[in-house]
């Protein structure tokens, strides 16, 4: 039994469910920090007893909050993203990352299921019988899904995982990533923008830090054309969102399913009442069983380095 006097202490910086809090309890002193930018004044003498901290993707670990925390050893992160993390003073550091990459195939299920959403107009569909318009009324025409051409930005676990399902919907595939992948036998594209214009479903699945450019702009949305849909699972600041809004409702591009937004949570008004954009709130990896599973993860990694000074899922 860990007494209290040997219990290592952990900041734990943003939301996480009681699962976590509940089993870190059980070994660790835990301390609740709302923001990375407050941690010193928040937890103040804790912070220099500090020893690993729990976080996640999208409030990241940064050089600030590391030196905030001199005796930090691991930073738990709940989730995949390492956008908002500084990689390079954690080395210099010696601070060990860790992430949950147990959410690939959920966010691929919900890239294709965007896709086909906007192709066959489901949401739209449901709105439609529901306002009660289907009395007296034929419903328009949706656009084929199966048979067509997939573009896919970023050809990583995700987009790897997606290019198989989009497989059995006999889908020719492309990608665009700047590195090649000779292993699999779809065809790569020298620039996004040849691949869009190539592509009846564009698919964002790359990764990218907020402030690294867009990968997708008004050009790419351009080439992608008025019978094209482009879904992002990927991060919201990785698209020119005004281009985007533009595009979808000029008809420069035929829809859009969307996850991600470059302001979350507040999403561009016309969007909002766009019937050709699927919407969702940054759930892709949102299962109940990939959540248990990441949460988990998150927790063996913390009791794992605690006790064999080992992680379990260390960033390389």
């Amino acid at each position: 039994m860990i007494q209290l006097s040997d219990r290592a202490e952990l900041a734990v910086v943003g939301f996480h469910r009681d699962y976590v809090i509940d089993e870190l309890s059980r070994e660790f002193t835990l301390h609740p920090a709302g923001s990375p930018d407050t941690v010193a004044d928040e937890l103040g003498p804790a912070a220099t007893r500090v020893r690993g901290v729990v976080t996640t993707p999208m409030v990241g670990v940064s050089s600030a909050l590391m030196d905030a925390l001199p005796k930090l050893e691991i930073a738990s992160l709940f989730g995949v993203g390492l956008e908002r993390t500084d990689l390079e003073h954690a080395r210099e550091r010696g601070v060990v990352v860790t992430t949950t990459p147990v959410l690939y195939e959920d966010v691929a299920d919900l890239a294709l299921v965007l896709a086909i959403d906007v192709s066959r107009r489901v949401s739209a569909g449901d709105r439609w019988v529901r306002a009660g318009q289907w009395p007296g009324h034929v419903y328009p025409p949706a656009r084929r899904f199966s048979g067509r051409r997939a573009g896919i930005l970023g050809l990583g676990r995700i987009g790897r995982m997606l290019a198989r399902r989009l497989t059995a919907f006999d889908m020719e595939i492309g990608y665009y990533d700047p590195r090649p992948a000779p292993d699999l036998s779809y065809r790569p594209y020298p620039s996004a923008v040849e691949l869009a214009r190539e592509s009846d479903f564009l698919f964002l699945c790359a990764a990218g830090a907020p402030g690294g450019g867009h990968i997708v702009d008004a050009d790419i949305l351009a080439a992608l054309g008025p019978e094209g849909v482009f879904v992002n699972v990927a991060r919201g600041w990785l698209v020119d969102e005004p281009a985007l809004v533009d595009a979808v409702v000029t008809g420069k591009i035929a829809g859009a399913g969307l996850d991600v937004f470059d302001d979350e949570p507040h999403v561009p008004e016309p969007l909002l009442t766009a019937d050709n954009v699927v919407l969702q709130p940054h759930v892709a990896s949102s299962s109940v069983e990939t959540r248990r599973a990441m949460d988990e993860c998150m927790v063996e990694n913390i009791r794992s380095w605690f006790s064999t000074g080992k992680a379990v899922t260390p960033v390389p």
